[in-house]
């Protein structure tokens, strides 16, 4: 719910937003920018207003702070019996937990995927050892796991095609065996929980569901085009209770595929509704009338077309096109975008990959994506040095204290199975990590050669784990031998690094890390290659319904004033061919 517009009038809600507040709206459909965060936390205060408990439920932790900082003039609206949170703090404190207790006395502990357990435990081997594949990309098949090939990346990939059928079920039993462990020891990942938290909303007299009906009279729904088919159930029997549910959805905005939600399971919902129940959001704050053009010829889905402000405060009249690709193309762009006379603190470079973005601001090869240790530090630490944006920074940070704790030697007692347990383990505060994290950042810049690198790694591992009750691990040194792949990577990446504080203030990131935010510029890199067969301007050629189009959807609708569509010289002509067919307004800007 970050970065929404404002209404109008900066003491009231526009027309639109008004209507969404009425008693009998089940349903919120609000375009980027048309002030959906204000009019959702107007209907929270409203709701509290009429006696109610009211639950504003979101699915990041980021949307849930704002919502909170909106609230924070009056903050009994934060306090019991209202919940302000995420969707699944929401099912963990009132259904899962309270459940798991009373059945078998303990306390359960979540993780938002497999991937945050310990090295050790996230990737599963063959008993010969050898390459592995993340415990993540198993999924359940009656009560066994099994690899789904979906989720495998270029190297798990080769990895499994190398299998024989024996290994492959062995690597399979493996799984099913750890997933069944965890599952015994209370632990769960996000599909798991809500998995059980259903199962018990779903027995016959739940408690838990008449506990949910005396104490909230409205649950209001924030990102639910997000909402895979589990989470629609969990909410339908929350509405079958006599709650009321108000979901708030931009359906384009849904690009969680791998999470098996889409836009079909949304529009039957939608379908399910009066017109008189559904309340729609069109007018854009953020963007110019040019922008607003580009992001309505995108919508495949969302109920009418976006209206731009007409007291928007300018920008751009067109959309620029720079024909091009790597660093000139990104500089190209960026001298558009200072031009209008943005901000460098203003303006974001992002794409569908976080390569293709970050190709626009540094040149450089892209890492093998293997099973190295330390590839997986050597990744993060490039990204906090070329100038990330927060919430990648944030994310590479925790990928840096992960490979920090998965160096030491860990009992397979299941004591130690998640970073907290490990941190008690070792006698150790967050912040003991984090430093050390900071240590391996900052010394990065004297990594002369592999091996400079690598001894300076376990020289500050070694100094974490002085008089530790843990040893690091056994063959560390074997661990933290650099593949000549991963050297030639950093060594690409690095080269003409500037002293980390002076680095460039332009920004970079991928589009599912800045959904709900807002630039004032925004360059955007339309990607060289298909993905899959797929190219996202063949989709829109074709007027499909796709993913790729929704991120390009999300993506251009970020920029509030001015938006620069990098495109390479293979696809510019079906671009500016689309552009022209959709009459968003364009200049083209050619990079030899």
């Amino acid at each position: 719910m970050t970065g929404d517009g404002l209404g109008p009038e900066s003491d009231g809600l526009s027309t639109e937003q008004i209507a969404a507040l009425a008693p009998g709206i089940h349903l919120i459909e609000a375009g980027p920018g048309s002030g959906k965060t204000r009019t959702v936390v107007a209907r929270f205060r409203q709701g509290t207003l009429d006696g109610r408990s009211v639950a504003l439920l979101s699915f990041t932790n980021a949307a849930v702070d704002v919502a909170k900082s909106r609230c924070r003039d009056d903050p009994t609206l934060m306090e019991a019996p209202n919940f302000i949170g995420t969707f699944d703090q929401y099912f963990h404190r009132y259904v899962l937990t309270p459940d798991i207790r009373r059945r078998f006395g303990i306390t359960p502990r979540y993780m938002s995927s497999w991937d945050d357990l310990p090295h050790h435990i996230a990737l599963v081997r063959p008993s010969s050892g050898g390459s592995g594949i993340r415990l993540s990309c198993f999924a359940r098949e009656d009560e066994a796991w099994a690899v789904d090939e979906a989720r495998l990346n270029r190297s798990e990939e080769h990895f499994w095609n190398t299998l024989t059928p024996w290994r492959r079920s062995q690597v399979n039993e493996e799984a099913t065996k750890r997933i069944a462990g965890l599952h015994h020891s209370c632990i769960f990942d996000t599909t798991e929980s809500r998995s059980r938290a259903l199962h018990a909303l779903q027995e016959p007299d739940s408690i838990y569901l008449g506990r949910l009906k005396r104490r909230f009279g409205e649950i209001i729904v924030d990102e639910f085009q997000d909402c895979d088919g589990v989470e629609h159930q969990l909410l339908g029997l929350l509405r079958s209770a006599g709650i009321n549910v108000v979901a708030v959805a931009d359906p384009d905005q849904a690009i969680y595929e791998f999470r098996q939600s889409s836009t079909g399971i949304y529009q039957q919902y939608r379908d399910s509704l009066a017109v008189t129940a559904i309340a729609s959001l069109t007018t854009c704050y953020r963007s110019t009338p040019a922008i607003c053009s580009l992001t309505s010829a995108l919508r495949t889905v969302g109920l009418g077309e976006l209206q731009p402000d007409p007291n928007h405060e300018g920008g751009a009249s067109h959309i620029h096109v720079v024909v091009g690709s790597g660093v000139e193309a990104g500089s190209a762009a960026l001298k558009l975008i200072r031009q209008q006379g943005i901000t460098a603190r203003q303006t974001r470079v992002i794409a569908h990959r976080r390569s293709d973005a970050r190709a626009l601001i540094r040149a450089g090869k892209q890492p093998p994506r293997g099973m190295s240790h330390m590839e997986s530090l050597l990744v993060p630490v490039v990204e906090l040095r070329s100038g990330v944006d927060a919430r990648g920074r944030l994310n590479s940070v925790k990928r840096i204290e992960a490979f920090i704790l998965n160096q030491f030697d860990w009992p397979s007692d299941g004591t130690a199975d998640t970073s907290d347990q490990q941190l008690k383990h070792l006698d150790l505060a967050p912040e003991h990590i984090r430093i050390t994290a900071s240590k391996l950042v900052s010394t990065s810049r004297f990594w002369s050669d592999k091996k400079a690198c690598s001894a300076a790694v376990r020289a500050h591992l070694e100094e974490l784990a002085n008089d530790r009750p843990i040893n690091l691990a056994p063959r560390l040194g074997h661990r933290l031998v650099v593949p000549d792949k991963v050297w030639t990577f950093w060594e690409s990446q690095t080269e003409g690094l500037i002293p980390d504080i002076h680095l460039d203030a332009i920004r970079w990131a991928h589009v599912h890390s800045v959904k709900g935010a807002e630039f004032d510029g925004v360059v955007y890199a339309i990607p060289p290659k298909a993905t899959k067969n797929k190219h996202v301007l063949d989709d829109w050629e074709q007027e499909a319904n796709s993913e790729l189009r929704r991120v390009f959807y999300v993506g251009a609708s970020r920029a509030g004033k001015m938006l620069v569509l990098v495109v390479p010289k293979t696809r510019h002509k079906q671009l500016t061919a689309l552009l022209t067919s959709t009459g968003v307004l364009h200049t083209i800007t050619h990079v030899t």
